[in-house]
């Protein structure tokens, strides 16, 4: 039973391995980004490296993650007599990032600033010290109706979303 079990765990494995080694690449090539590339002049732009390091640092190993926690992208919660729009599942996979933008109601897309990447740890995407301030945005009670955030990988592969309030308030 156990040679079943380790045989399974190396073919699930294998398939993660080719879906991350090809994330994007079929939009990179064909100069046809997903949703969001409006948002991101590429010019003078090159693709980093893929190659996967085990740390969740390229498109590569982050992108897939991305793609299917969509709906996890933002949240807002009412604290304090004010809406706080929180970006901590982004922050937490943004090593692999190029850039981040966000709109709230529609208004013109602005640059979701982020950390850079601690390289020097086992973890890189960890936030430490007061960027952790940097995962939410302030604004006036009830005001958010809905949030866009658009990412651009570092393979210049492009993903967008649009979330509303009723779906991502927390407690």
């Amino acid at each position: 039973m156990k040679t079943i079990g380790k045989i399974l765990s190396a073919f699930l494995l294998a398939g993660a391995a080719q879906a991350q080694s090809s994330f994007g690449s079929d939009d990179v090539s064909r100069g046809e980004a997903a949703n969001g590339a409006d948002s991101f002049d590429l010019t003078g732009l090159e693709p980093e490296d893929q190659t996967a390091t085990g740390k969740f640092t390229t498109a590569a190993a982050v992108g897939p993650i991305l793609e299917v926690t969509k709906s996890n992208w933002a949240a807002v919660r009412e604290y304090d007599g004010k809406d706080l729009v929180y970006f901590s599942h982004i922050f937490s996979w943004r090593c692999g990032l190029k850039g981040a933008k966000y709109s709230v109601n529609d208004a013109p897309m602005q640059d979701l600033p982020m950390p850079d990447c601690h390289m020097k740890f086992q973890q890189p995407n960890s936030t430490l010290n007061d960027e952790a301030l940097m995962t939410f945005h302030s604004h006036e009670l009830g005001s958010i109706k809905s949030v866009r955030i658009d990412l651009m990988f570092d393979n210049l592969a492009t993903q967008s979303t649009t979330l509303l309030r009723e779906h991502i308030m927390i407690p």
